[in-house]
């Protein structure tokens, strides 16, 4: 027993006064993607002191980054220091894109195995106020400009991941007005450092209106940004708590001002696969007044469903959002697990409070599918203060 207790002394001394360091770093399993690329991703380097904590981690991002369906890493004994091998399957780096004012394109994750994410759309298809069989709008094609953009993680190793986009729009709806144009560039960069991650912009903004030429702008914006917690994987436990932060700072010919947003979300799993998510917003003007676009709305298809679109004009506004859902297999049993799930109905509950007359409530069920091609489809009924309204989500 004495000879245990010596043997596990010396191993932690060894351990602690006698630090291992990772000494080579080989990749196993790729066929586009670049080795250094994989070995950026991971955030391990030469050199650096063995932490299992840092491994576990390096095991994660590589999961999260969406290059690879499989990752395994090994670690092997080199006269007291260490060899990493890092295993991994790619899965496929193409995907559709849908962007805003019905941006539809296409995206690679993993240009030329660059790591680097491309991706670019154009606005080609509108609805029309006229009506198909009396209530469905009609479509119509036109030109509409396009969006294009890039991110890539961990640039050269050094764990910021840059990011670019740019658009180029035409004749987009706004109210009961029209932009004759809205062009910007957002470039920008995000630091993620444990389960936080920090970032920062710049966005150029210009736009021109039709009917309402006062409105005309060009801006230049400075955010902040924070998150916790994990966006991505947040049904992995039982409860999980995530959120984020931006604080914009906008100037330009005639405008100067001060904007913040903030959202926090807590997902529940009740019993089984049963789950209540809770999705709380916020926003505050702290002062001067943003262009017409960057102010605060709410109503239509992306907030408080059931009313009808800018119904609400705050400066100051808190929004909640409750959700219940049970995911169901084909057979339209209960899910055992989270990706067996094809199906999931779901009931909301939205109230939003604020200045300005800013007071409302709807409530609305949902039907989500998860098609083979990886989209989900939700179409939704909501009831608010504008009567009974039908949404259609992608996702």
């Amino acid at each position: 027993m004495k000879r245990i207790l010596l043997s596990v002394m010396f191993i932690f001394f060894s351990l602690t006064v006698f630090a291992s360091k990772i000494v080579e770093i080989e990749v196993k399993g790729t066929e586009k993607t670049l080795p250094q690329v994989v070995i950026n991703i991971s955030g391990l380097k030469i050199g650096e002191e063995l932490d299992i904590e840092r491994v576990y981690r390096a095991k994660r991002n590589l999961e999260e980054c969406g290059l690879f369906t499989d990752v395994y890493l090994q670690l092997g004994d080199i006269g007291g220091d260490y060899k990493l091998v890092i295993s991994v399957q790619e899965s496929s780096s193409f995907y559709p894109y849908f962007g805003k004012y019905l941006t539809l394109g296409a995206g690679d994750r993993n240009i030329l195995g660059s790591g680097v994410n491309v991706y670019g759309g154009i606005r080609f298809l509108r609805f029309t106020d006229k009506k198909l069989l009396g209530f469905l709008p009609q479509p119509e094609f036109f030109w509409g400009g396009l969006r294009f953009g890039a991110t890539t993680l961990s640039a050269f190793g050094t764990g910021i991941n840059p990011f670019i986009e740019v658009t180029l729009f035409k004749e987009v709806p706004w109210q009961a007005d029209t932009m004759l144009s809205l062009n910007s560039v957002e470039l920008g960069g995000t630091y993620p450092f444990g389960d936080y991650v920090a970032g920062i912009s710049f966005t150029y903004e210009n736009a021109s209106f039709e009917a309402t030429p006062s409105n005309d702008y060009s801006v230049s914006i400075l955010t902040g940004a924070f998150s916790f917690g994990d966006e991505d994987n947040y049904q992995e436990n039982r409860g999980n708590l995530y959120g984020k932060t931006t604080l914009s700072y906008g100037f330009g010919e005639g405008i100067n001002y001060l904007q913040q947003k903030a959202s926090v979300n807590y997902w529940y799993r009740i019993i089984g696969r049963i789950y209540v998510e809770s999705d709380t917003r916020a926003g505050a003007t702290y002062f001067g007044d943003a262009p017409v676009t960057r102010r605060f709305y709410l109503g239509g298809s992306t907030d408080l469903k059931g009313w009808n679109p800018y119904a609400f004009n705050p400066r100051f506004y808190a929004l909640e959002i409750l959700q219940a859902g049970v995911p169901l297999a084909e057979s339209f049993a209960i899910s055992p697990s989270d990706d067996m799930s094809t199906f999931i109905p779901k009931l909301y509950l939205m109230v939003a409070v604020g200045d300005n007359a800013t007071l409302g409530l709807s409530i609305g069920i949902g039907f989500e599918w998860r098609t083979p091609l990886g989209i989900g489809v939700e179409p939704q009924v909501f009831f608010g203060g504008d009567g009974f309204k039908f949404y259609f989500e992608l996702k």
